[in-house]
Order: structure tokens, then sequence, then C-alpha cells
């Protein structure tokens, strides 16, 4: 049984897991716990952080000199071809387990496989096939008696017989897409006939402006277990994303939520949890919640992986010196029992992510990621840092800048400048707008950036 940072020590840090995901910061609790030996990622890690956690990173970023919009999931794909020039005969012989943020595809295997090592990946979670796709999960919510959105599966988005059905807004999806991604706000019949074509949509009412987030686990032993719930912050105008794109997470804003939303939505998260359970899943699963104007609560859809918002659940976790969720869900997910201590206190702790809004240009000058202060309307570099664990507190105007391009790289729209996290609220509480804070550190930070054209 792991229970402890001392377990985590003894039984994974000699293991030396091999991570793979699309950046580095979606791993740091394994980075700040020593789980990991080595890291593959699409974009680059920030300067010192190999250093800084001893993991040799290897990026696609490093090769092609570009950062990209890497919500497709595309990137990943053509960073396995690379592995031999990146790693040379330096894995012959030698054993990995795998530690991934997203879903295992057995090429990544083979790709690894060729370069002499031996991947050992975790058996595949049961009911691969309902947890992906979602209309079969909207069908799986009903059973369970989880209220969803009303919804229809198309093969053709015609706007006059679907306004009449759900109102003139509401939401068009593919069946499997995540991050936002697939996801569109149709509001005229202009924008129906945009989309692409599809042989299958899943259209749904817009259940609502504010949307909110569980973290759940399901353990090998035990009952599953509901964690912190979160605000979702999609679409935030300034950003660089659009309607759906996922941008951010506050964990304190629940807190200004009424009760009973939240007691809607751990009751959703309960039956769930106990569904996933009855399939055979185990590890991290979160969910996603529509609050609807009379109070009533929705289930979007569960993603049953690590989550873009699990890194920062991990900060709080070891701040409070507890086992991380996301070292949990790696563990079991090898055949380790673990044991959790579910906090649910409000925290004040949230992340931003800053998307390149321009045409492609090549990056002339950048920031090194670290810890930063807001001195009028300029961030002013203080120290080192990787996350909120080296964030000061709410009122020193403190924030810790990650997940940047350095000088060099060609942005592309899209691609993310970097991410902002802070242990004070940066929108407004319904989490549809910048707060008047969030809009100065946004340009602030924007402005250390400067850009020259590519070459033709």
């Amino acid at each position: 049984m792991i229970a402890s940072l001392d377990d985590v020590e003894r039984l994974l840090r000699p293991v030396g897991y091999l991570g793979l995901a699309a950046r580095p910061l979606y791993l740091l609790p394994l980075l700040r716990t020593g789980c990991l030996s080595e890291l593959l990622t699409v974009e680059a890690a920030d300067i010192g952080w190999a250093e800084r956690f001893g993991v040799l990173m290897h990026s696609l970023e490093e090769q092609t000199g570009r950062r990209e919009d890497t919500s497709s999931g595309r990137h990943l794909e053509e960073l396995m071809p690379t592995l031999p020039g990146l790693v040379g005969s330096r894995w012959r012989g030698r054993e990995f387990a795998l530690a991934a943020y997203g879903t295992y595809r057995e090429r990544w295997r083979q790709a690894i496989e060729r370069t002499g090592a031996s991947l050992l990946v975790p058996p595949a979670p049961g009911g691969a096939e309902l947890l992906t796709d979602k209309v079969l999960m909207r069908d799986w919510f009903e059973h369970l008696g989880v209220p969803t959105p009303a919804s229809v599966v198309v093969d053709r988005v015609e706007y006059p017989l679907l306004s009449g059905k759900f109102g003139p807004t509401f939401v068009a999806q593919r069946p499997r897409s995540s991050g936002g991604n697939g996801t569109y706000l149709i509001t005229d019949a202009s924008e129906a006939r945009e989309l692409p074509q599809r042989d299958c949509w899943l259209v749904s009412e817009y259940a609502g402006d504010t949307t909110f987030s569980f973290h759940g686990f399901v353990p090998r032993e035990g009952m599953p277990e509901v964690l912190r719930p979160a605000l979702q912050l999609t679409g935030v105008e300034g950003l660089g994303s659009g309607f759906g794109g996922y941008v951010g997470t506050d964990f304190h804003a629940p807190a200004l939520l009424p009760s009973p939303v939240l007691a809607k939505g751990r009751d959703a998260m309960e039956r769930i949890g106990h569904g996933l359970a009855g399939l055979g899943y185990r590890g991290i699963f979160g969910g996603d919640f529509a609050l609807r104007a009379d109070g009533s609560v929705a289930a979007l859809e569960i993603n049953c992986r690590v989550l873009g918002s699990t890194w920062l659940l991990g900060e709080l976790e070891l701040a409070a010196d507890r086992l991380p969720t996301m070292v949990r869900h790696i563990a079991e997910r090898h055949g380790h029992s673990t044991l959790g201590k579910p906090d649910l206190d409000p925290v004040e702790a949230v992340q931003l992510t800053i998307r390149h809004s321009g045409g492609p240009g090549v990056l002339l000058n950048a920031p090194p990621g670290g810890v930063y202060a807001l001195e009028g309307e300029r961030l002013v570099f203080r120290r080192a840092g990787a996350g909120l664990l080296e964030c000061g507190p709410k009122e020193s105007q403190e924030c810790v800048l990650v997940n940047l391009p350095g000088e060099g790289t060609v942005l592309h729209p899209g691609g993310i400048l970097g991410r902002l996290v802070a242990r004070r609220p940066l929108t407004t509480p319904d989490g549809r707008s910048l707060s008047p804070h969030g809009r100065v550190l946004v340009a602030a930070m924007r402005s250390l950036y400067s850009f020259g054209e590519t070459a033709s």
C-alpha cells in the first residue's frame, strides 16, 4: 500500500518511469516527487526544469523550433518517429514503466521498443468505448440517474429544426473530442452551415454559462472518492481560445456557488464513480457540470485520465504533505494500491492558459519561467519557480509564469504563450470574463514578448 510520500520514495522512485505528455507541466507532481527518469513531450520544458528535477527531457519543439496549437493531439504522433535520433542507443536494454497524461496508444510502445527499450504499459481500463464516446456516455449517465442536457444525435445540423427544439442557442459536438476541441456554439443558421461535414453530431441544449468540475478517484481497494471541485474556465475573452476551449481552473471559486449546487455535483460524481468501478476502471476521472439558471445541475461529460488541472491539484496536495492524486493514478495503473486523504476545503489556486492570437512569428524576446511580481502594470521577475508551491501569498501580488516558449521559437496561432498561476482570482465569479486584476496580469504577460517575421 502506498499511503505517503515516504512510500513513493521507497516504491516508485526506483522504477524510473518514462513520462509522456503534451507538455511537461502536466506531469509536475511526478517530477516533484522524483518518479520520472525521462520525459517525452511535444512542447519544450521551461529553462532549468531538467536540472531542477534531474530528469532527461526530449521534446518535439526542440527538434522543429516551433510551437503550435496542440489541442488536436496529433503532435504526439509526430514525436514518436524522432525517438531514434533523440536517444540513440542509450535506451537499449532498459526497462521503463509508462506514466502518460492521456490515452495510451499501442504504436507508442512500438516506437519506443524500436530504440531497444522495453516499455511496461498498464492494462487498458474497462469500458474504454463508453468513456470516449459522448453519445454513449450520455446514455450511460441517464442509466446511472445522473441528469444531462437535453440532446439529440443527428447527421446534419439543421438550424431551423434544432433551434425549434433547443432554442436559438445550442451546442454541437463531435462525439469523440476533448478539451473543447470539436465543440461549437451555434447561434444562427450561418454557423450551422459552416460546421465541418461529419456523419454524426451530438446536439445539446445550452445548459448554462457557468461550468464547474470535480476530480474523482476510483481505487483498487475501497470506495470511489470525490475530490476537490473547481470552476472550469472556458472561452474567456482575451486568452486566445474560442467557445468551449479550456483556458484554466479556479479551485477557490466553487466556494461562491450555492451549497446545494455542489451537493448535486458530488452526488452525480458518486454515482459515476461507482459506475466506473463496476466497469473495472481504476484511477482519476473528472466530471464536468453546467449550472442552469434555475439552480439545477447537468453533467456534460467525464474524462477518465489525468486532467489539465491535475498538476495544480497536486501542488495543493504536496503543500499539505499529502500523496498527489496523479501519483496515485500512475501507481494504481501499475498494480499498487494507494490510500489518499481527500480535502474539500476551499483553497486559493488559479491557472490561466494564454495563447498566441496573432499570425506566425519568431520570438525575439521571451521571459524566463518563474515567480513574478506585479509592480504597477509591469511584471518583474523575482525568483525561480515551477508552480504554485513557489508562489507567495495573494497579498504579495506574485504569480508564476510557466509553460513558456524560448527565444527563437516560431509561435503559430493558438500556440501557448504561457500560463499564469496565482493565489487570487483572475476571472469574475462566474468564470466567464477576466477580472480587472486578471486583465492587468494578462496584458503585462503579453508585453514581455516581442515577435519578428518568420523566414518565407
